[in-house]
């Protein structure tokens, strides 16, 4: 009766999956090698609410702080005059689950404490950047595409509650990323048109 105890405590404790965490939801701080002077970031939150189309979405407050974040660390100056500004407008987003099945008979949980996934979610994401002077005149717009899958299972995988939120920011993060590489090549002929 003891082992049957304690190899359900060792299951319970085990039988965890992985939250969402700072460094989920923080874009890595690598800033370009050429820097743009300071900009006024402006994130469209209207395309943000249209994807995640929930009023009260972790992925909403998410996207948000990852663009702040990624473009005042890694692309802009951080001291002197606004010369511009730095918008980001999500274009396209769709996230599908696939679950991989239905676990209604008892039986039907070993797999899941085996740690095989329950519930997978994938998105797709295609978001733009643009580049305006203070007159509102566009210098340079960027466009990148990212497609991402994450996994809700015990012990390496994700809560199932988390993974919209997961995936999500990694989409965001690798879109960016790939824009600001972009950005990096463009920085002398952006800076000559923002003055």
């Amino acid at each position: 009766m003891k082992k049957t105890y304690a190899i359900a405590a060792a299951l319970a404790l085990l039988a965890s999956c992985r939250s969402v965490t700072y460094e989920d939801v923080n874009p890595t701080i690598q800033p370009n090698q050429n820097l743009l002077p300071v900009l006024d970031v402006r994130p469209d939150q209207s395309s943000i609410r249209a994807v995640y189309n929930k009023k009260k979405d972790d992925r909403i407050a998410d996207a948000l702080s990852i663009f702040n974040k990624e473009v005042r660390e890694n692309i802009i100056e951080q001291t002197g005059d606004k010369k511009g500004i730095i918008t980001m407008r999500i274009n396209y987003g769709n996230t599908t689950h696939n679950k991989f099945y239905q676990a209604t008979p008892a039986l039907i949980y070993i797999p899941t404490i085996l740690g095989v996934p329950f519930d997978s979610a994938e998105q797709t994401l295609d978001i733009e950047v643009l580049i305006q002077n203070t007159h509102k005149d566009v210098i340079k717009r960027y466009t990148s595409n990212s497609s991402d899958t994450v996994y809700a299972a015990l012990y390496w995988g994700y809560d199932n509650k988390d993974i919209d939120r997961k995936v999500a920011a990694e989409n965001l993060k690798k879109a960016l990323e790939n824009i600001r590489h972009q950005i990096n090549n463009d920085a002398p002929e952006i800076r000559s048109k923002l003055k």
